[in-house]
């Protein structure tokens, strides 16, 4: 027993010593070697398979397979929120660059709604890269021929026209746009779900019109032969100037209504990045825009290969800010501080364990309650007792190791190494049984396996990097 012993903590006391210097060495490597070297992680604030899913996989694949970058680059799709909770873990995250953001408008509409209280001012932009046409669709035998005479119907009967435009979505403000540009008229905006929902409710006849993604309007209709009232048809394109694939379209602003809507693809940055970080991301994405196959893979999903920086993309991104701002309504209530709310649920969970505590220490040395009646005994009472404190307690260990992990306070592997020693210790205390120094030894050392172990098995096996 005793050789085995020996044998666990010299192979244990190894590992650890092992573990802990390439931790060390990893720390002084980050501090002293020039950007980048660590993975990168690119927070897709959508779900896999999306079109900004999409998008961000066709530039990372030209990324890595032209083997632009010396470190890995890791796709995180942290889907919710719409788009606010990816935002988030980036604005909150150390500007060394190694967490970046790729989002659309919605960073925008979102603090104008009042779902989050930041915007585009909470980030440093690195580039914009690709953008899709938006148009506005009529069903194919709708009498509106053009969107001027979408707007005079509007204000001829106001309410009347059912107008597809999520609220709060970029889509939603340029509806509002587009209502200003002829006084009086009113356009019923309703709240329609995706593209194909949207899509499939103009041709049900529930919506008179809407707007969509060029990509949707060239995968939507059907052309020559089909019945009209089974097909759409674009009245306005919301851009600058008509676009190739479709030149019979005219823009809103030939007709007199001035508005402008794109989805463009925007990077961001921690709020305090270097400067050099960000430039270093910059040219990267605009050698990666520049790749014949990535350009190709962009037509395939009718993303045009525009690319912007600096101080004109600083520019584009304030305009569309002050486009928007105009026509806001005001804002809604924010969201409430969960983080708050997290840490008095913990603390109340924290001061019902001790009264509970000191309640059955007075239990316990009642008259009568240390007699034995049918086998059970104090301790077997008091371990009974015990049981719903030590969850609780292990509840609020688990619940104060996530939101640190939340905060990026501390680093993950000495944090994790200091969770499962407290969590074991926990229960070990609430079992009531006597332990020994070994067993605290034990306790320590698989702890401290676990947190830099599974840094090191992250980090050089899976090329993942941990909070």
């Amino acid at each position: 027993m005793k050789i085995s012993w020996i044998l666990w903590h010299l192979t244990t006391s190894v590992a650890i010593l092992f573990l802990v210097g390439w931790w060390t060495m990893q720390l002084g490597n980050s501090a002293g070697s020039p950007y980048p070297n660590q993975p990168i992680q690119v927070v897709v604030p959508y779900a896999a398979g999306g079109g900004s899913d999409t998008f961000v996989r066709i530039l990372s694949r030209g990324i890595v397979d032209e083997k632009r970058l010396p470190v890995p680059l890791v796709i995180i799709n942290q889907d919710g929120g719409i788009g606010t909770i990816g935002s988030r873990e980036v604005k909150d995250s150390d500007p060394d660059g190694y967490k970046i953001l790729c989002h659309h408008n919605a960073i925008i509409t979102a603090k104008l709604v009042g779902t989050v209280d930041y915007g585009p001012e909470a980030f440093e932009p690195i580039a914009m890269t690709g953008e899709m046409s938006m148009v506005i669709l009529v069903r194919a035998d709708s009498p509106y021929q053009t969107v001027a005479d979408l707007l005079r119907d509007a204000k001829d009967h106001p309410q009347d026209i059912r107008f597809a435009a999520n609220k709060g979505a970029p889509a939603y403000f340029a509806t509002l746009q587009l209502e200003k540009t002829l006084p009086g008229a009113e356009l019923r905006i309703v709240s329609s779900g995706g593209g194909a929902d949207r899509y499939a409710k103009i041709l049900g006849g529930h919506l008179d019109a809407g707007i969509f993604s060029l990509s949707e309007y060239l995968d939507f209709r059907r052309g020559n032969g089909t019945p009209p009232d089974q097909d759409v048809r674009a009245i306005a394109l919301l851009g600058l100037e008509r676009h190739e694939s479709i030149p019979e379209v005219p823009t809103a602003t030939e007709m007199g209504s001035p508005v402008l809507l794109s989805n463009a693809n925007y990077w961001w940055a921690p709020k305090g990045t270097p400067s050099d970080v960000v430039d270093y991301l910059a040219d990267l994405l605009k050698a990666t825009m520049e790749d014949e196959t990535v350009r190709a893979e962009l037509q395939r999903i009718r993303v045009d290969p525009s690319y912007d920086r600096g101080e004109s993309l600083q520019q584009r991104v304030n305009e569309t800010v002050e486009q928007f701002e105009s026509v806001a309504e005001q804002k809604q209530a924010s969201l409430p501080d969960f983080s708050l709310y997290l840490g008095l649920i913990l603390a109340g969970l924290f001061g019902w364990m001790l009264l509970e505590s000191l309640v059955g220490k007075s239990v316990a040395g009642e008259p009568g309650v240390g007699k034995s009646v049918g086998g059970d005994s104090v301790s077997s009472h008091i371990r009974m007792m015990l049981r719903p404190r030590v969850a609780i307690a292990s509840l609020v260990v688990l619940c104060g190791y996530v939101s640190l992990l939340g905060l990026s306070w501390f680093p993950f592997a000495p944090l994790t190494a200091a969770m499962v020693v407290t969590l074991g210790g926990t229960m070990m205390i609430g079992s009531h049984d006597s332990r020994s120094r070994n067993d605290w030894l034990v306790l320590v050392q698989l702890g401290l396996l676990t947190g830099f172990g599974v840094e090191c098995v992250f980090t050089l096996v899976l090329a993942t990097p941990l909070p």
